[in-house]
């Protein structure tokens, strides 16, 4: 699986948001988008699945753009996941997780006992059993966003593109929810999310993307930001980015 973005533009009428954007995410990659508010980086994960429409440039999924391919047959390929929202509806874990597969269904069909067991592999997979017979509004927000990306991979998608996934988590359920998706991403998929978390970035990345001004000014390796002076030139303060005892990265604001 090959993501490809090349010579990105955008605007929202008149006002540029994106401008020659070059990225990839290829399998088994996790690539996080940090930036301040403004920086473009709703807008970039929003035109990769075609939910808008580019400028300029190409979007391309193993080399066919992104626009040729049917919907039905894109959300096979790639699944958008929303900032957290609370569902309006009570409806069970088990149930918000089978709605996933109606992409994949006709406008007649109902979900059958092979989709009720594929339900039952993402709730293995991605160990919510605990919270399996529960309802949607009784659970915490990170186990909320887990049946969120389990909802997508009923798509079979490959791609997971994550829009501020730990917004309005505690800390412990924002570890939660990017643990288990490095988890899937080390099982073969893939997933480009944005964070305004940089010590979350460092931690839960293969690769860090930093976005201003409506482009990229760094897209490398996390330990490649040592010394380096990005993430201060990015918030408009003195960020130090260390290697702690145990090895890990973490940002030090000075």
């Amino acid at each position: 699986m090959t993501l490809e973005i090349r010579g990105l533009s955008f605007s929202y009428k008149e006002k540029p948001v994106l401008s020659g954007i070059d990225l990839s995410v290829r399998e088994g990659e996790m690539v996080s988008l940090l930036g301040k508010n403004g920086a473009g980086k709703t807008t970039l994960l929003r035109l990769i699945p075609g939910f808008l429409k580019p400028d300029e440039g190409t979007i391309t999924f193993d080399g066919t753009p992104v626009g040729a391919i049917k919907l039905r047959q894109r959300a096979g390929l790639m699944a958008y996941i929303p900032q957290i929202t609370r569902s309006a509806f009570p409806y069970s874990v088990r149930t918000s997780i089978l709605m996933g597969c109606s992409s994949r269904l006709s406008l007649m069909q109902s979900p059958g006992k092979r989709e009720e067991a594929k339900v039952e592999q993402m709730i293995e997979l991605l160990n919510l059993q605990e919270i399996a017979g529960r309802t949607m509004d009784t659970i915490s927000g990170g186990e909320r966003q887990l049946v969120l990306v389990a909802r997508a991979l009923m798509q079979d998608a490959r791609l997971l593109i994550l829009d501020e996934p730990t917004s309005f988590l505690d800390y412990s359920n924002q570890l939660l929810v990017l643990e288990k998706v490095g988890e899937l991403v080390r099982k073969g998929y893939s997933c480009i999310y944005s964070t305004h978390n940089p010590d979350l970035a460092l931690t839960h990345s293969s690769r860090v993307v930093a976005m201003a001004d409506g482009g990229i000014v760094y897209d490398d390796r996390p330990e490649n930001l040592v010394g380096n002076d990005v993430l201060s030139r990015l918030y408009s303060r003195h960020i130090s980015i260390v290697r702690t005892e145990n090895g890990r990265l973490a940002c030090i604001p000075e």
